[in-house]
């Protein structure tokens, strides 16, 4: 994550209209190549360079951008539905461990005025949150469960609501239009090289990388999956793999990133854990959140079993689980698994969205803020409103399973540490530091300075994470 200095911000800015309006910066030069009398070689040479840019621009548009637009209109899937006791316990423990009802109730309204917010507005809310009901008809058979929810809201807000509906929303990430910003060919150009140059990186420090079929349908293409001798056991998940040594006392590490490029941002942090502690590591790549466009994420269900059947390949019976940012989501299915968790020694989390993720400011941070700040356009453009990961976001990112506490990190005494950045723009880590204070075999490590992600460009932030990394991954 970049700054927020005005010098950031007018890069970042005039990098979002390059990569968005890349057509116009196309046909600015064959408007004036054209209009120049006595044209020679090299303007008419400049003109059709243009304009085979302008037309394969116009074909990527049609046969790429569209059909990705197309399965952002497609409903949600939602998971199998918790038992209402589940869902009552649930909604008792949100309440409880909201810090301040109010900006709780207001967060999930985009900031609205509590005057504003109505019953049936909480109502509506709390059907999409609870039930993964659009409240369009009448919650049947559940009309008494939402009474006694709305009832606790009222409760902790320490007023009654006002009867009826005003015109203020509630965010319902599942159910909501998901916003896009049109990126080209040259955003996608800039993608690829990227993905070549990582590759290389992860070859030259002793990575083996292993293709997954699914990787072959994706934009932009990936010519490594056509020459790689290893083979992924699982269609969806590619991954990079460092062998483990049997005499080595740590344990082997499973890899999660976060939202963006891929696993460049993570170079020196793989290698820095490989000299550090020479382990065992496998480092998942998940393509829909790398600014690729390609099949959307497996479910919870298949992501484990397909992780299942990567540790058996490899005959790792135990594993220290490592992830960054969303990294954290795959994180809390491996740890919900009756088939994984047993398998999981420890735990190191780096800024984790799953955990207060009850709280409003993740989904608000990422999906709805207006940005202004140069780090907020970064986030906005490259995160956001990429086709692919507002379309993980909005139709395949489920609150109930995603959410981690931390009795769930600690199951079977685990080692837990977590790391948390003191300005990040899109966790509460204030909420969440709070949190986990209250756990004592939780490890907490903050860096009050750093802004999200920005703890892996930073040389002493990065060798404190590596340092964390092996003393929380050490065997018992």
């Amino acid at each position: 994550m970049i700054g927020t200095s005005t010098v950031e911000w007018m890069l970042i800015r005039v990098s979002i209209f390059a990569f968005r309006y890349a057509p116009i910066l196309y046909s600015i030069p064959i408007v004036l190549l054209t209009s120049v009398h006595g044209a020679k070689a090299w303007t008419f040479f400049s003109t059709w360079t243009f304009t085979v840019l302008l037309l394969a621009e116009a074909f990527f548009y049609v046969l790429a951008w569209k059909p990705a637009q197309r399965r952002l209109r497609l409903q949600a899937q939602h998971p199998a539905p918790p038992t209402r006791d589940e869902r009552r316990a649930l909604f008792q423990r949100c309440i409880t461990t909201a810090p301040d009802p109010a900006a709780y109730v207001q967060g999930w309204f985009l900031g609205a005025d509590l005057d504003d917010i109505r019953r049936d507005n909480v109502r509506e809310f709390l059907l999409w949150a609870f039930f993964d009901h659009d409240g369009t008809s009448s919650a049947d058979g559940d009309e008494d469960e939402l009474e006694d929810y709305v009832a606790g809201i009222e409760q902790a807000l320490g007023r009654k609501l006002e009867p009826g509906r005003s015109s203020v929303k509630s965010l319902r990430l599942t159910f909501d239009k998901i916003e896009t910003a049109y990126r080209g060919l040259l955003w996608y150009a800039v993608v690829f090289m990227v993905d070549q140059a990582t590759h290389a990186l992860m070859m030259w420090y002793g990575f083996q990388y292993h293709a997954a079929e699914s990787a072959r349908q994706t934009f932009p293409p990936r010519p490594q999956n056509l020459w790689t001798s290893k083979r992924s056991p699982v269609r969806n998940l590619s991954y990079w793999y460092h062998p483990h040594q049997a005499n080595n006392t740590q344990q082997p590490v499973v890899f999660f990133h976060g939202i963006g490029i891929g696993l460049l941002t993570y170079i020196g942090f793989l290698n820095g854990i490989r000299r550090r502690s020479n382990t065992g590591i496998v480092a998942i790549e998940l393509l829909p959140i790398s600014f690729r466009l390609t099949d959307p994420p497996p479910n919870r269900v298949e992501f484990v079993r397909q992780m299942v059947t990567i540790l058996d390949h490899h005959r790792w019976d135990r594993v220290a689980l490592v992830s960054h940012s969303y990294g954290s989501v795959l994180t809390t299915h491996v740890l919900g698994s009756p088939l994984l968790q047993s398998r999981v020694t420890s735990v190191v989390l780096t800024d984790p969205v799953t955990i207060m993720l009850h709280l409003p400011h993740v989904a608000y941070n990422f999906t709805r803020r207006r940005p202004r700040l140069a780090n907020e356009w970064q986030l906005w453009y490259f995160a956001s409103t990429d086709p692919g990961v507002a379309h993980c976001l909005g139709r395949h990112f489920f609150w109930r399973e995603n959410i981690i506490w931390a009795e769930d990190l600690l199951h079977n005494d685990r080692k837990v540490a977590v790391s948390l950045a003191g300005r990040d723009i899109i966790v509460n880590t204030a909420a969440v530091g709070e949190y986990l204070e209250q756990e004592k075999n939780v490890q907490v490590v903050s860096f009050p300075g750093l802004d999200h992600a920005q703890v892996f460009d930073d040389r002493r932030g990065l060798q404190t994470l590596v340092d964390l990394v092996h003393a929380t991954t050490a065997a018992y």
